[in-house]
């Protein structure tokens, strides 16, 4: 294995590689930033190009752009509350606040040294455990992806800790949007009402755009303050050192990378839900429960070092089995296709320094990104000096743009309106974008695996969905996932109540 490592390392260690590597990185950010594109679609544009590449260049590139799109979404989600992909939603929760109080320097270099901690440590597994790791995808059956997302829904508790019951019925609004479409099991349109557009659900791009974009831009509008006057502390804010962040903070950044790498390899399951997982954990675990949505640097942290562990661990069961486990490694099994490699365990022994030159390239754009982003965060916060009634116009124009690009379809941009005004006027009383949010990206995962482990088991619930142990650590994750809310508040009230 050392063997192979260091051959890796000599075969991606060429001037034109590295050249390669920073294209892929810098278009990956860019990609990742605007509203609607991602790398997944960066990706899919270019396995074409690479056609006429060498394997491991095209592949390099690749990676890079992998890797700087998962943290591009970080960049408007955190100045403009717009997430420029489904798996930066959760970081706007914190990264928003924190740029309203003269902070989105901090914040966007939270963001890339989150995501730099989170890519080094999927790395690292997908080198050192690549083969054990792949063997937990194959435990994972119907049944265990339906309690994957019945935890995830679990979340919904937590992310509403301030009005339980406003989270549930957003939540629950969010599973019944994600019905509109085609029936996973027979595959008959429901509730498109003869629209043949509806026959296909809402695009989760149109949705998460108008949950978050649209709401954003009429609140810009209603403040008449300018928004340079809101962020002029920024003039005095203290310099940040490249790694002064992680100290006071390792033990988030490590825990919701781990999170990340396993949720990686479960494929179908990508960086939206990753990183939801972390930031509930995170905010159990915290001293201060209180401060998330506020504006915490522990909120931003655990979002993107989660969603960033994905790349690597999305890598285990493509590299291994030939099973992407995200729609980026999807599109990248698309540029090995066309290089004519089989992907599989054979891969590493017939192309051992290509696979390993892979790994190294994965490690080397994560640095890229790194300097890129934690040295561009100061140049790139002075978007926000363009005064509100600029602003707010500019953000609705570029959302309708990253809308309208993912289907070219004028349907997906009335659609990101509805789902705008929804949107606003459930912020406005106090219905969480968040857990509508997760409740539409959770639905497809929870409704189509039920329906098959049901049908695996003849039909009898309890044989279906409780024939594994670990259906079980599912089922206990999700109680504690319920439950510790309602035990925090209890210590809290008991520990008063010795005060006084």
């Amino acid at each position: 294995m050392i063997q192979n490592i260091v051959s890796g390392l000599g075969a991606i260690a060429t001037f034109e590689n590295l050249i390669f590597m920073v294209v892929g990185t810098i278009v990956g950010i860019l990609a990742g930033a605007i509203p609607g594109l991602s790398s997944t679609l960066a990706i899919s544009l270019l396995v074409p190009v690479t056609f006429v590449m060498e394997p491991l260049p095209a592949l390099a590139m690749l990676a890079g752009i992998y890797n700087g799109g998962m943290y591009g979404g970080s960049i408007s989600s955190t100045l403009f509350n717009v997430p420029g992909a489904a798996s930066a939603a959760v970081t706007a929760f914190d990264g928003h606040p924190m740029t309203m109080q003269g902070k989105s320097a901090r914040a966007l270099q939270l963001g890339v040294l989150s995501s730099f901690t989170g890519g080094i440590i999927s790395v690292l597994a997908l080198v050192m455990l690549a083969a054990p790791l792949a063997k937990v995808v194959l435990m994972f059956g119907p049944a265990e992806y339906f309690w994957v997302a019945i935890f995830g829904i679990s979340i919904v508790v937590s992310l509403s800790s301030e009005g339980m019951i406003k989270g549930l019925i957003a939540g629950l609004l969010g599973l019944a949007a994600a019905q509109v479409g085609m029936d996973p099991a027979t595959a008959f349109p429901r509730f498109d009402f003869g629209n043949v557009y509806m026959s296909g659900g809402f695009q989760l791009t149109s949705v998460l755009l108008g949950m978050f974009s649209i709401p954003s831009a009429i609140s810009l509008l209603e403040k008449k303050a300018k928004a340079h006057e809101e962020i002029s502390v920024e003039a005095t804010e203290t310099k940040v050192k490249l790694f002064s962040c992680f100290r006071p903070y390792w033990a988030t950044y490590i825990r919701s990378s781990i999170i990340g790498v396993v949720v990686g390899i479960i494929p179908a399951a990508g960086g939206n839900i990753a990183s939801f997982i972390a930031y509930d954990t995170t905010k159990k675990l915290s001293k201060h429960p209180e401060t998330f949505g506020k504006g915490d640097p522990e909120g931003i942290i655990s979002s993107e070092a989660a969603n960033n562990a994905v790349t690597g661990g999305s890598f285990v069961p493509l590299l291994t089995m030939g099973i992407p486990g995200s729609p980026s490694a999807a599109a990248i099994m698309g540029a090995f296709m066309v290089q004519g490699l089989v992907l599989g365990p054979q891969l590493f022994t017939t192309n051992a320094k290509l696979v390993y030159g892979l790994m190294w390239s994965m490690l080397f754009t994560n640095i890229i990104m790194l300097f890129a982003g934690f040295y561009g965060a100061k140049i790139v916060r002075k978007a926000l000096a363009v005064d509100r009634e600029i602003l707010a116009p500019l953000i609705f124009a570029f959302s309708v743009i990253g809308c309208y690009s993912v289907r070219n379809s004028m349907f997906d941009v009335r659609v990101m309106i509805i789902f705008g005004i929804i949107g606003y006027f459930m912020k406005r009383y106090g219905y969480p974008a968040s857990a509508f949010i997760l409740g539409y990206i959770l639905a497809d995962l929870l409704e189509s695996n039920l329906l098959r482990a049901l049908s695996l088991s003849g039909g009898n619930p309890f044989t279906a969905l409780f024939n594994s142990k670990l259906s079980f650590l599912m089922i206990a994750l999700t109680l504690i996932s319920v439950l510790t809310p309602f035990f925090t508040s209890w210590l809290g009230k008991r520990k008063q109540a010795k005060a006084n």
